[in-house]
């Protein structure tokens, strides 16, 4: 099927695998947009709080894309193009988060969520790290047909996020966020909103996992009729357009005023990325995969790094109520991931 398909893609010049490319980032887009949607009501019915639920939910069910679309790429054959797309992917969040930032520059994004999401962001960036490392190393070994890297990405975010889930609920602790949905909306009603929410979510859900596969092939068609190099292509065209997810649900939260919610998807999903990275080894039957790709993904690793440092740092600056961190920082992801495209098409 994939050979029929590359067949139908390549042969005609550029225009056609391009065109494809952007269809499908076009509806993805569209689908992410209702998945934000729904989770705000699910956050807001449940009482679970924006931030837990964008990090957790959101940024589990947006990175759908990155899954998919990698163990693919595994399976096909071409790891540096799933490798790639995470880490691009990670890029593309970040660079969305500041834009944002940028643009709603009255809602000072980045400062006025909850300190916690500085957990997540650490998160992501100690296991960016270790991918980074795994791959200039050429892995820390194997246990079976394992890389031990990749089994340790999976252990470290499970108790991540578990100390996250902890601070969190301390947090909540004499808080009622959720209160007035609870006060506004009797229980039947509110039972019949989550119903419909988590229909919603589910049917995006899965309109996500049937379209998302077919990335890897318009963009190895995009590698073949350019002559750009897979790891490019992985970086560049699949991480940013498997972002759209994040790019769209992320935009619908902050319109919709639950910031908490927008920020927890995109450090949530930077992590849970990392993750993928195990399903790609499972799926990848040469060897580990960390220790097959190309090398040219320690600078989108160390790029990657940087720019969740950089979003870190504006959160924290909330604690020294400095106004201007943010929009400083925030320019400085953009350059930084400017630098890694223009980068990455040099080598």
């Amino acid at each position: 099927m994939k050979e029929q398909a590359l067949g139908l893609l390549t042969g005609h010049g550029l225009w056609l695998p391009m065109t494809v490319f952007v269809l499908l980032g076009a509806v993805i887009f569209a689908v992410a947009s209702r998945l934000a949607r729904a989770a705000d009501t699910i956050a807001d019915v449940t009482g679970l709080g924006r931030a837990w639920i964008g990090a957790i939910l959101l940024a589990g069910s947006t990175s759908l894309p990155e899954i998919t679309t990698d163990v693919n790429a595994a399976l096909l054959g071409v790891p540096d193009i799933g490798v790639g797309d995470l880490m691009g992917s990670t890029l593309a969040n970040m660079l969305i988060l500041a834009l944002l930032d940028l643009v709603y520059a009255r809602r000072h994004i980045l400062q006025s969520v909850a300190v916690n999401h500085a957990v997540v962001g650490l998160l992501a960036i100690v296991l960016t790290m270790i991918a980074g490392i795994a791959i200039s190393s050429g892995g820390f070994g194997r246990l079976g047909p394992l890389g031990i890297e990749t089994i340790l990405i999976a252990v470290v975010y499970v108790l991540g996020m578990r100390v996250f889930y902890r601070l969190s609920s301390v947090a909540a602790q004499g808080l009622i966020p959720d209160a007035p949905a609870a006060l506004l909306h009797p229980s039947a009603d509110r039972s019949a909103r989550l119903r419909a929410a988590a229909g919603t979510f589910v049917l995006a859900a899965v309109a996500l996992i049937v379209i998302a596969p077919l990335l890897v092939i318009s963009a190895e068609a995009v590698s073949a009729e350019s002559g750009m190099s897979q790891t490019f292509i992985g970086t560049l065209l699949v991480g940013l357009t498997t972002s759209f997810p994040e790019v769209a649900a992320t935009v619908a939260a902050v319109r919709l005023g639950a910031i908490d919610l927008a920020v927890g998807n995109i450090f949530g999903s930077n992590a849970f990325n990392m993750c993928v990275l195990l399903f790609m080894d499972i799926s990848y039957t040469n060897g580990p995969v960390l220790a097959e790709v190309s090398s040219d993904h320690v600078l989108s690793a160390q790029l990657a790094t940087l720019c969740l440092a950089f979003g870190v740092l504006a959160i924290m600056g909330k604690l020294e109520r400095r106004s201007t961190v943010a929009r400083f920082e925030s320019l400085l992801i953009v350059a930084c991931y400017g630098a890694g495209i223009w980068l990455l098409a040099r080598g």
